[in-house]
């Protein structure tokens, strides 16, 4: 297990920080089975999982492949597959789970449902919410390895140093940024990019730009308050510098850490281990994490979410089936794998176990698991596995954030975002309600 944890630990920060691929065998068609075979495409960070299950499984004929985690690698794979008739996985690995509502529709109708496959037992055992992205019409498609629910990453050295007090409300979280600009020329609070921006805050929000309904209806309105207070937040942060458009995971981010200049970060759970001291080179003893901020009008904080990963079982296995769905459940809800996996677990009991060590974790300038905990049982609803993640990214950064660096309309922003995703959302099969 140490071995697995250690080798697991090396190739998510790979995967993080680069992007890079995996070393093993490649994805390159291959019967789906042969006589019995068990195929299975992971990442390098699940291989030592998926080695331990072949190993204690003697007896079940299994070939395990080394996938990359790129966005739209595995759909592309079985895209090709669909049209050979041949080479499908078993099981895979998606380090990108919003491609589950690509491969569940009906134009692959590779994702076989898990409702009959996993006992609801099992699926009850999974952290609140943490399975809304691979449920399309009350069906349950893949099961959720890890989550990434977001809190309020700040500075503690900064914080004390500065006079400020960590915020409970965004409106307090507005005015602290606020005052940091003004009185610490340089500091930021928060960063607007891509996914970092639209799942972090617009998320938070419950900002329906995603809400799947189904396979084919979504329902995108960013007229609703829950949009546009985002909106009213973000711009006057903006324009103060005080939230950046940097993405996070670009090398230029660091220097905000170098520099002593991250007061706060709203961001997913994986940034405390794999940004914070690796990328960013804030020293250990500084960082803590707290709940994110509360919106007006409620008395619950809720956390958005960017990142994690999910397994699925081909509707291709046949009499492989079973074996498939034995393999997924265990990779995802063993409490022993699962607690010394590199990222927060889905499974509710795994979790426990795996925030047992980062709880002592001496990086941290105290114990992080009461608000990773309160965060990842406080997912916000609505925010659904889409065919369209790609655009969803790319038309908020064309819209909102071009008008942060352009000091255009935020609110008017919302309005060309909504007609993107409408847009989006047609082209990928889908009805916008």
């Amino acid at each position: 297990m140490k071995r697995w944890r250690a080798a697991s630990l090396a190739a998510a920060l790979a995967l993080v920080l680069c992007a890079c691929g995996g070393t093993g065998g490649h994805a390159d068609g291959g019967s789906g089975g042969g006589e019995g075979e068990l195929l299975v495409w992971v990442d390098n960070t699940r291989m030592p999982a998926a080695q331990q299950y072949k190993k204690d499984h003697p007896d079940l004929k299994m070939r395990i492949v080394t996938i990359p985690p790129d966005a739209g690698y595995v759909p592309t794979k079985i895209s090709l597959a669909n049209r050979t008739g041949d080479g499908w996985p078993d099981v895979v690995f998606l380090a990108n789970p919003a491609e589950a509502a690509t491969l569940a529709g009906r134009k692959f109708g590779y994702a076989a449902p898990l409702d009959a496959l996993i006992p609801k037992s099992v699926r009850d055992g999974f952290t609140p919410g943490s399975l809304d992205t691979c449920t399309f019409g009350g069906r349950t498609y893949c099961l959720r390895n890890d989550i990434s629910p977001t809190v309020l990453w700040y500075d503690t050295t900064l914080m004390r140093r500065y006079g400020y007090s960590v915020p409970t409300t965004w409106a307090a979280y507005q005015r602290t940024g606020l005052e940091a600009a003004k009185e610490h020329p340089g500091t930021i609070v928060g960063a607007v990019n891509g996914k970092y921006g639209a799942g972090v805050y617009f998320g938070s929000s419950g900002c329906p730009t995603r809400d799947t309904l189904s396979l084919t209806k979504v329902h995108i309105d960013l007229t609703r308050p829950e949009c546009t207070r985002v909106a009213d937040l973000l711009q006057p942060l903006a324009r103060e510098k005080a939230v950046t458009t940097v993405v996070p995971i670009d090398p230029a981010f660091s220097k905000f850490g170098k520099d002593e200049k991250i007061l706060m970060l709203p961001a997913p759970a994986w940034f405390g281990d794999f940004m914070f001291g690796p990328a960013f080179k804030v020293p250990k003893g500084r960082i803590a994490a707290a709940p994110m901020p509360t919106w007006p009008g409620e008395n619950k904080p809720y956390a958005g979410q960017v990142g994690g990963g999910a397994l699925l079982v081909s509707a291709h296995a046949g009499e492989r089936t079973k074996d498939a769905a034995d393999l997924v459940r265990w990779m995802t809800t063993d409490v022993n794998l699962q607690s010394e996996q590199p990222t927060y677990p889905a499974f509710a009991a795994a979790a426990k176990k795996w925030g047992e060590a980062k709880s002592k974790d001496p990086y941290y300038a105290s114990d992080p698991m009461p608000a990773l905990s309160a965060a990842a049982n406080a997912l916000r609803p609505g925010f659904g596995a889409v065919r369209f993640e790609a655009d969803w990214q790319t038309s908020f950064n064309d819209t909102l954030v071009k008008a942060f660096d352009t000091g255009g309309n935020a609110r008017a922003a919302l309005r060309s975002w909504q007609d993107k995703l409408e847009a989006a959302a047609r082209t990928s099969g889908y009805t916008a309600e």
